[in-house]
């Protein structure tokens, strides 16, 4: 993952964002400056950066995945669950905070879906935003993310909202059993390459999320199966899909 950062007038942060989003970017923070510009700092996967260096070269994003980690701070967000808010802390690390819209969308489908009992699998949890939440319900939740910062941040957002969450870096591949629903909010690549191994531990419906619309086609073929319900904000597509 790298760090970018964009600075333009504050009017035009929202523009701005907009279009990182839509050159796929894993996730955004904003800062104001005393000039009355607004700076977002853009976390891009490795295998995404020439793409988003290109969309966004008018505003010339500057690399400073060296320099600017240390000055992001700990971000705090609620989001509304069943039984009252769950309290989120975000590492400066740490993508996922449940206000992007593929997760907002993938909170929206798990209502449906998640009552005392189910068990569930948080492909990619970030900061556990959706296993808390589905914590929250009743669900049996386990989570799984490669980047042990994430893992971190799970565990001790369960902890703090009551509810409890397996969380680990365990691969998927080395995963055994099945959930009922499994969870994904990852990227329209990584749905691809790991849609064999959702499907295997996915004993009822699978939600996938962070693909861009234009990738959705690809995804949707690579996937198969049935779409119960997909839904389209701001560009990104998530959708709920079983085998039959």
């Amino acid at each position: 993952m790298r760090l970018y950062a964009v600075t333009v007038p504050g009017p035009d942060a929202e523009l701005a964002a907009d279009r990182c989003w839509q050159a796929g970017v894993a996730g955004i923070w904003e800062s104001e400056g005393p000039d009355g510009t607004t700076t977002l700092r853009v976390g891009v996967e490795v295998a995404d950066v020439a793409g988003f260096e290109a969309a966004l070269a008018d505003l010339a994003p500057r690399d400073v995945t060296a320099t600017d980690l240390v000055e992001l701070g700990t971000r705090t967000v609620e989001l509304a669950a069943t039984g009252g808010a769950v309290c989120l802390q975000v590492p400066p690390t740490v993508f996922g905070d449940g206000r992007h819209p593929t997760t907002t969308t993938c909170l929206a489908l798990l209502a449906d879906l998640v009552e005392p009992g189910t068990t569930l699998l948080d492909v990619g949890c970030g900061s556990g935003a959706l296993s808390v939440v589905a914590a929250r319900a009743g669900a049996a939740v386990t989570a799984i993310d490669v980047d042990p910062v994430a893992v971190d941040a799970t565990l001790a957002n369960a902890a703090a909202n009551d509810v409890g969450v397996d969380a680990s870096t365990a691969p998927l591949a080395e995963l055994s059993g099945t959930w009922d629903v499994v969870v994904a909010n990852i990227s329209a690549r990584a749905v691809m390459e790991l849609s064999e191994d959702l499907w295997r531990v996915c004993a009822g419906t699978l939600v996938v999320s962070g693909i861009l619309a234009e990738r959705w086609s690809s995804v949707r073929e690579r996937l198969g199966g049935s779409v119960l319900e997909r839904r389209s904000v701001d560009g990104w597509v998530t959708a709920s899909v079983t085998r039959s």
